[in-house]
């Protein structure tokens, strides 16, 4: 049964939904309160606490994985002697990206940007990419028909990869805060056994930020795990090998006309993939309470 009512936004990681049970439950990142009329800044504060300097857990509670969740969004990773603030590593993660021949002055663009993050690159092309090829020699392009089938052509770029993959899409770009933390979060997530990592997405609609946040999406795994599902694709592993990765964000730019083409696509690809509810979260300027 879904027990989700609205409330304020976490302050872990900016959701607004909340399990209804005796201590109300964040139904992403897992943060229990004592009651939803919180401070937010002050609980943030008491959750920073607890893990830089052990203090006790006060009008909050986390399970396990709530915690990781916690700590890795406030900036800290397990250590020998507990939690300890993460510093930037260097990585071996690959970026990955699927897009449409017809976008490729973006797509260049994007790839120029971010080069200097990643030693590894593939892209993935809808179409001709002999032209891509010659403007992107540092990166591999492959081409092949999307066909409707967004976790088929995901699964194309994961195979081509080994180790760590950063998938993204060509209206999408890493954070400067993600980029900073993918270091350190694929080695924690290495040392707790993970294999998938879901980051959020922040959705700009014409510019301004939609209320459909943190858009949870599972672009950062390993390469050898697939995706399933034609649109709205999801990695296939077990949910223990999984976890949220609060410490940044995709930027995903979008046109209000786009948004409405994309879910009227979506439902012809697949019966119910337009999501209504989304559409119109994004379409509706993200608040801070709300």
């Amino acid at each position: 049964m879904n027990d989700a009512i609205a409330g304020p936004r976490c302050p872990i990681c900016g959701n607004d939904r909340w399990h209804d049970r005796a201590l109300p439950e964040c139904n992403h990142c897992g943060l229990a309160v004592a009651g939803l009329g919180f401070d937010a800044a002050g609980l943030r504060g008491a959750i920073r606490a607890s893990l830089a300097d052990g203090a006790p857990d006060r009008g909050f509670a986390l399970a396990p994985h709530a915690r990781r969740n916690a700590a890795w969004a406030l900036g800290f990773v397990a250590g020998d002697s507990g939690w300890q603030t993460a510093t930037p590593v260097s990585h071996a993660v690959t970026l990955g990206m699927i897009a449409r021949s017809a976008e490729a002055d973006r797509v260049v663009a994007l790839f120029d940007d971010l080069h200097p993050y990643f030693a590894d690159a593939i892209l993935l092309v809808d179409g001709d990419a002999s032209p891509l090829a010659e403007r992107l020699p540092w990166a591999r392009v492959a081409a092949h028909p999307l066909a409707g089938d967004f976790a088929a052509q995901r699964n194309r770029v994961q195979a081509m990869a080994t180790g760590w993959v950063l998938q993204l899409d060509s209206d999408e770009r890493p954070d400067a805060a993600l980029l900073a933390a993918l270091g350190w979060l694929v080695r924690a997530a290495e040392r707790d056994g993970l294999r998938a990592l879901g980051l959020p997405r922040r959705n700009l609609v014409d510019g301004v930020p939609s209320a459909l946040w943190p858009d949870i999406q599972y672009r950062l795994t390993r390469a050898d795990i697939r995706y399933a599902g034609t649109v709205h694709e999801r990695p296939v592993v077990p949910f223990e090998q999984t976890s949220l990765a609060l410490a940044g964000a995709i930027d995903h730019q979008l046109g209000r006309a786009r948004v409405l083409e994309r879910s009227r696509v979506y439902e012809a690809m697949s019966a119910g993939a337009g999501r209504p509810g989304d559409e119109a979260a994004l379409l509706r300027p993200f608040t801070a309470a709300t």
